[in-house]
Order: structure tokens, then C-alpha cells, then sequence
């Protein structure tokens, strides 16, 4: 394995490389464990370059860690850091910290004002225990659904589930909705119970969840990031293996580039940027207007890919059924022979086809007494698994 120094870092990434300096220093004064996420740990021990994506950098803490971590930062945060989360900003799009430095600047126009400081920053992810209580879990899952849902940034991708969650959301902040983000966080955190947990969960959203083992989380150990020491899990080739296969060390993992509609500058403070600009609800509403345009263009070009590719499979299917209509005579005569070697050669392109049909929730039928033979073939060559598959499509186009 070959490694690569980057030689020197940009600004973006030396910022990000000081925050996660500071928070390694308040973890280890007060005992707190964390974990470099994937990317970076993966960086810290193939020897590859630092992450030129800001928005990349990230660490994980067990929930009791992040909220330890989070009451001890509150009370002594350093001149031009902020330390964000649903327990003082009524718009913090979910369960998690953002450690920020207020001078610089990173505002991204699709997600509003979810960040009161919109700078530079570390997302301090908590890693998750599955709560005893299935009822419990299930409340807990739509409440903080819901709070998610009200925020900027869940505005672009709604479902029904979501939308439900918010409205409920909507109700019961009434009374206010400080209170009720501090109401959701401190449930959340006294909800979980990691001490005999077997599974974390990491939740990045509601379809993105991953799951580790406890154990990986059990001990950390040292890896030197751009010379400086920072916390891992002690199996880090299991931790490195789940997120990236069990050939990482041989992978080059490129960073996505943050689109067009994030700012990033370290020359710029946040609350000056702000100022200056005033109110940005045109320039974020416009930017909404566009991105749920761009996202009903695309659905419609998906729905028209899919109708082009359907009208092909049917010319195929409806070729392939005259195929077998003139050989019916033929299938028919080796049938009563009981000639099943040479059924199987005729009937292979009809099996690779009826594939095809049952993929659409449709059954291949040229003919109802070659669709007999076939199925009585399959009785006969004991393939009932298939055999059960076409009979469970009848029935549904039955019904």
C-alpha cells in the first residue's frame, strides 16, 4: 500500500482541523470518548489526504457522551464558537451538535436558517441504542420525524408519514417551540439506554441508517490525522470494513463537492455575512421554488424512461409469443412423447422471458395450452419454487 502525504492543507481544511483539535482536547480534559467518522479514520489510517469537503467532517459520540459533551462545551465555549442543537435553536434540522466557528462563513441556501451561526463546523453525530420499549421507540421516532420535518431542510422531500409527523409537530409547538426542541432533546437522550446495548444505530436520516456492532464502539485508540493524534474505534479494520468493504485500504474515496448553493469562506465571518445581506427568504425561497422543479423534472423523466422501456418489453414479449405459436404443434408432440430434454432447450428462452413478466407483475402467456404445457413441465421437473412464483402472479391479476 502506497501513501500519500497532501502537502499542504487549504483553509477550509485547516479550520475544520482546528475544531477537531478543540474537541479533542474538551473530550479528553473531561473524559468523554468520541470517534472519527469513516472518512476521516479512513484518512487517519491508510495515510491518505485530508477531506477537501468541509461539510465532510464529522465525529460520532454514544448518546450520554454527546449530551455530556454538550452541557460541559455550553458553559465555557471558547471567544467566536458556537455550539448548536435543538436545546437552543428552534430550528436545528435534528438529534446532533454542530461545533462552529462563528468566523467564518458556511450558508447553505437550500437549508434556510437552520443554523443560527452558519460557519464552519464539526456535526458531533450521537450513536444510538435501540430503546426496550417498542411503543416508546415508536413515539420518539415520530416526534423527532415530525420536529425534522418542520425545519428547512426537510421541506424538499415530504412523504405522507412525514408530513403527519409535522403537522402533529405543528399542534404541539403552539405553546412554543423553544420549549418543545428542549421537550424532544432531553426525551431523546433520556430515552436511550446504551449500557447493555448489542447494536448502534447512526441515523443521517430517515432512509439513511447504518448499524455497527456495540463492540466496535467498546474502546477507542489513537491514529494520527495531519500529525495530530484524535480518537478511533480500536477494531477499526471491522469499523472501516462495514462503511467501505473489506478492501478500503485499496479504494480511492473522493469527497463530493459541495454544490453551488454552499458558501464557504473563512475570510468572511457568519453574523457579518448576515448583516450585510439581510434577509435572504427571497433568495432561499427562490432556491426551494427550483429545487422541487428540478426533482418533479426528474420524476417525470424517470416515469417516461420507465413507459419507453415498458413499450419495448411488450414488442419483445408479443415477438417472442409468435416465436412460440408457431412451434405449438412441435411443443405439443414432444409433451405427449414426454420428450423433456428437448422441452428444456425449447423452453429456455420462454424461462429467461417469463423472468421478464413476472419482474412486471405479469405472467408470459402466448397461449393458454402452451402456458399448460409449460406449467405442467415444471410439475414434472420437480421446479416448484418457479412454479409458485407464476401461480402467485395468476392470482394477482385475477384479483
Amino acid at each position: 500500500m502506497t501513501e500519500t502525504k497532501q502537502i499542504s492543507l487549504n483553509r477550509e481544511q485547516q479550520e475544520v482541523l482546528t475544531l477537531l483539535k478543540e474537541i479533542d482536547v474538551i473530550c479528553r480534559k473531561n473524559g468523554i470518548t468520541y470517534f472519527l467518522s469513516p472518512r476521516l479514520t479512513w484518512s487517519a489510517v491508510t495515510g491518505k489526504p485530508f477531506p477537501s469537503n468541509s461539510l465532510n467532517a464529522a465525529v460520532f459520540m454514544k448518546l450520554q457522551d454527546m449530551e455530556r459533551f454538550r452541557s460541559i462545551t455550553e458553559e465555557n465555549l471558547p471567544d467566536g464558537r458556537a455550539l448548536e442543537s435543538m436545546r437552543n435553536n428552534k430550528r436545528f434540522p435534528g438529534l446532533f451538535l454542530r461545533y462552529e466557528n462563528k468566523n467564518t462563513l458556511c450558508f447553505r441556501l437550500y437549508e434556510g436558517r437552520n443554523f443560527r451561526y452558519p460557519g464552519i463546523g464539526i456535526d458531533i453525530i450521537p450513536l444510538r441504542a435501540k430503546n426496550s420499549s417498542r411503543k416508546v421507540r415508536k413515539w420518539d421516532q415520530r416526534m423527532e420525524t415530525g420536529w425534522i420535518q418542520i425545519c428547512d431542510s426537510a421541506k424538499n422531500e415530504i412523504d405522507l408519514y412525514k408530513f403527519v409527523c409535522g403537522c402533529g409537530i405543528r399542534l404541539m409547538s403552539i405553546a412554543g417551540r423553544e420549549k418543545l426542541g428542549k421537550k424532544i432533546y432531553d426525551r431523546l437522550c433520556r430515552n436511550q439506554k446504551a449500557e447493555s446495548a448489542k447494536t448502534y444505530f447512526l441515523c443521517r436520516s430517515r432512509t439513511s441508517i447504518y448499524t455497527f456492532p456495540a463492540d466496535i464502539f467498546r474502546e477507542a485508540k489513537e491514529a494520527v490525522l495531519e500529525g495530530t493524534p484524535f480518537l478511533i474505534p480500536a477494531d477499526d479494520v471491522r469499523y472501516l470494513s462495514l462503511v467501505y468493504g473489506s478492501r478500503y485500504a485499496y479504494r480511492n474515496i473522493g469527497d463530493t463537492e459541495p454544490s453551488m448553493s454552499v458558501m464557504v469562506s473563512t475570510r468572511v465571518g457568519c453574523e457579518d455575512f448576515l448583516k450585510e445581506a439581510g434577509s435572504l427568504k427571497r433568495l432561499v425561497k427562490a432556491r426551494r421554488r427550483q429545487f422541487l422543479m428540478e426533482n418533479f423534472i426528474d420524476r417525470k423523466k424517470e416515469y417516461f424512461d420507465w413507459c419507453w422501456k415498458y413499450a419495448k418489453f411488450c414488442g419483445s414479449r408479443k415477438q417472442m409469443s409468435f416465436v412460440y405459436l408457431d412451434k405449438k404443434d412441435y411443443i405439443c408432440n414432444l409433451w405427449q412423447n414426454r420428450d423433456l430434454v428437448r422441452l428444456e432447450r425449447v423452453f429456455r428462452p420462454f424461462r429467461r422471458m417469463m423472468n421478464q413478466c413476472l419482474d412486471e407483475n405479469e405472467v408470459f402467456e402466448p397461449d393458454k395450452e402452451i402456458l399448460e404445457i409449460y406449467l405442467n413441465y415444471l410439475k414434472e421437473t420437480g421446479n416448484q419454487k418457479f412454479l409458485k412464483q407464476i401461480e402467485a402472479c395468476q392470482k394477482a391479476e385475477k384479483r
